[in-house]
């Protein structure tokens, strides 16, 4: 019997309710989504000491507004990555049956927040390593920025870009599969 004949091997469609077998494939998903929130929030802070411990010598007041957009850039990201944590978490609780409801505002909202990461994300570069300049590359206020970069970037690629998609996740191999097979069936028709 064919893969597409046995209905043990079909995998309904993402995005529709009472789905535990997607539901335990986005778990891990989810996971990475709650960590990434978790390095926007330690960012957060890295760049907030990095603020307070800014040296106060003559002509660093420039300085000190690229580390507050750096903290500002943190702040950010930081609401990116838990509107993509808690935009996770509804479609989660919609795969496994327990609340009923259309993913296709989350789908949105999940997808203007990931392209807002890429803004946050380019604005966080410059104003950290900005910051780090004015600072100095040997303090304390510049080694914190630069934690607050690489904090923010994982945050980036581990929450802020992983929109919500009704096809399921980029690289899954059923979603792969699921997409080369409507392909194949739009050539041949």
């Amino acid at each position: 019997m064919s893969e597409e004949l046995d209905p043990a091997r079909q995998i309904a469609a993402y995005g529709a309710t009472a789905q535990p077998a997607i539901a335990a494939r986005m778990a891990p998903h989810l996971r990475l989504t709650q960590v990434g929130a978790v390095c926007a929030g330690v960012a957060v802070v890295a760049a907030a000491v990095a603020v307070v411990k800014f040296p106060s010598f003559a002509g660093a007041e420039p300085g000190l507004g690229w580390a507050d957009g750096a903290l500002v850039s943190a702040v950010l990201m930081l609401a990116i990555c838990v509107i993509q944590v808690v935009v996770w978490r509804r479609a989660m609780a919609s795969w496994r049956g327990e609340r009923v409801q259309d993913l296709h505002r989350e789908k949105q909202l999940s997808w203007i927040a990931h392209l807002a990461s890429y803004v946050v994300g380019l604005a966080a570069l410059f104003t950290t390593m900005e910051g780090s300049a004015a600072a100095g590359w040997s303090s304390i206020s510049a080694g914190l920025l630069a934690v607050t970069l690489v904090l923010l970037l994982a945050a980036q690629v581990l929450a802020g870009v992983q929109f919500l998609r009704s096809s399921g996740p980029p690289g899954t191999i059923p979603a792969h599969i699921r997409r080369l097979k409507e392909l194949s069936r739009y050539r041949n028709d």
